[in-house]
């Protein structure tokens, strides 16, 4: 799951307008973001292993820290909670500390069975929707694409070229995923995923006044 998890930052908007774009695209992806930190410090690993699922070659072997079903709500508190603090808005604590829990719902959904339940058991859990690439394909572009929709309608911003090329590239990113080469290395994987950062940084330009 990739793009599915930024469609939910973008039609959050019309739950509550006042968190930020770029809190909420971070919320999303927080365990995304921490994730290829871990891997780099070697706390996580992972495998390029092509036809370890119909719709990805990495075999994610370890990653409790990041993914675990008891760290991601840790995550989701203290996410929240460091927004709160500084806010004193509850209802956007509230739905940011939603949407980090949300990231791990969607990989439930999406991974075969190696999300661990926490750091503490070797318990995994996953339904496999990548291994149904065309269900899984439409479900997760038509979410997208919803959330897109939801966005565009709830917010007023000027930069309306920068906000459709994020949403462009977005989708590029998703199908190159799906369609293209297994990647050269563990390292590769690891380094590009932090350019994540890039796409909270693009948000923040849609919306700067």
């Amino acid at each position: 799951m990739f793009i599915g998890h930024y469609a939910l930052a973008f039609g959050a908007k019309k739950i509550d307008k006042r968190p930020s774009r770029v809190m909420m695209f971070v919320a999303v992806q927080l365990l995304d973001l921490l994730w290829p930190i871990f891997v780099l410090l070697g706390f996580e690993t992972f495998e390029i292993d092509p036809g370890n699922t119909a719709l990805t070659p990495l075999n994610f072997t370890s990653y409790p820290y990041s993914h675990s079903l008891f760290m991601t709500v840790v995550w989701a508190i203290l996410f929240a909670s460091f927004y709160l603090a500084f806010t004193k808005n509850k209802k956007g604590s509230l739905l940011l500390g939603c949407l980090v829990f949300s990231h791990w719902i969607l990989d439930f959904i999406t991974h075969r069975p190696d999300l661990p339940l926490s750091p503490f058991t070797d318990l995994k859990v996953g339904m496999g929707l990548w291994n149904t690439p065309i269900i899984e394909i439409i479900l997760e572009t038509g979410l997208f694409l919803i959330g897109v929709y939801l966005y565009y309608k709830t917010v007023t911003f000027k930069r309306k070229v920068v906000f459709w090329s994020l949403v462009v590239v977005f989708l590029l990113i998703h199908f190159m995923n799906i369609f293209g080469p297994p990647p050269p290395s563990i390292y590769a994987v690891a380094w590009s995923a932090n350019l994540m950062w890039l796409f909270v940084f693009w948000v923040w330009w849609i919306e700067k006044k």
